[in-house]
Formats: C-alpha cells, sequence, structure tokens
C-alpha cells in the first residue's frame, strides 16, 4: 500500500505463547476494538480485520477509529518471539479532507487557501492518527501480556 495512506506497526509481545493463544489474544483484541466502534470484525487463523464507521466524524476526538477506513491485526510467531503487527488505512480521511478542501477554495476564490486547508486539516489529523495508533497497539500489546501472564 501507498505510505500515508496506509501504516503498518509492530510491537513484540514479551510472552512468546503458543498458537492455541493466538485465539485468546485476538478474542481480546475483538473486544477492545468492539468498545471503540470497530464493525464487521473478522477473526481467520491469526488475523483480525475490522472496519470503522466513516460518518461518524462527529466523535472525532474522542473515537480513535474515525480517521481510519478499516485495520488488519496480525499475530506472527517466529520462533522465540511473539510478534502482534497492526496496519491501517487512511483513505477515508484523504478523502474528506480533500472535499472540505475544495469546498474551501471554492467559498474563498483562492487556491492557496484550499492547499493550506488541506494541509492543516489533513497533515494535523494524519499526524494525531498515527500517534493514536501507536499508542493503541501498545496498550493492546501490553494487555495481551498481562492477559497471557494472568492466565499461566
Amino acid at each position: 500500500m501507498i505510505f500515508p495512506f496506509s501504516i503498518k506497526y509492530s510491537a513484540r509481545l514479551s510472552n512468546n505463547f503458543s498458537i492455541g493463544r493466538n485465539k485468546e489474544a485476538l478474542e481480546f483484541i475483538e473486544a477492545f476494538i468492539t468498545k471503540k466502534t470497530g464493525v464487521d470484525i473478522v477473526i481467520e487463523n491469526d488475523k483480525l480485520t475490522f472496519k470503522s464507521k466513516f460518518f461518524k466524524w462527529g466523535r472525532l476526538n474522542t473515537n480513535i477509529l474515525v480517521p481510519i477506513e478499516k485495520g488488519v491485526f496480525n499475530i506472527v510467531d517466529k520462533g522465540e518471539k511473539t510478534i502482534l503487527t497492526y496496519e491501517f488505512y487512511m483513505y477515508h480521511l484523504f478523502i474528506a479532507v480533500t472535499i472540505m478542501s475544495v469546498f474551501m477554495a471554492i467559498v474563498s476564490q483562492e487556491v492557496w487557501f484550499g492547499i493550506l486547508c488541506f494541509l492543516w486539516l489533513g497533515g494535523m489529523n494524519w499526524l494525531i492518527a498515527i500517534i493514536r495508533h501507536k499508542i493503541m497497539l501498545t496498550e493492546i500489546a501490553n494487555k495481551i501480556d498481562n492477559l497471557v501472564n494472568n492466565l499461566k
């Protein structure tokens, strides 16, 4: 995928656990994403995919999933270590910001104002989203580690 529209993060889980535990971890992620209003959640093998509701822009500050279109969590066992990867797609953000910026350019009759709106709205929301999603992945990885430690 293209960089600004698709971001991928990885987090190493401190505990290496069996493939049977991957399902438990993915079910935990499913519950976490459901609380954040994720929809169409599908778990297949060691992969969880979800979609976000596009028309929830009024909750942009409180719902971390609003600026993204969909996300994919994947648990990869590499012998001695287990890695949780998370990739999310931000096409909806750029489509909405482009529409708003074109509207502002037309209303103001200044192309530079539309470009400025795109850079500010798109750039800042993109930056905030990638930071928040990195923090979310770290939080999920830590909670999975705690879950595994409690099940031992």
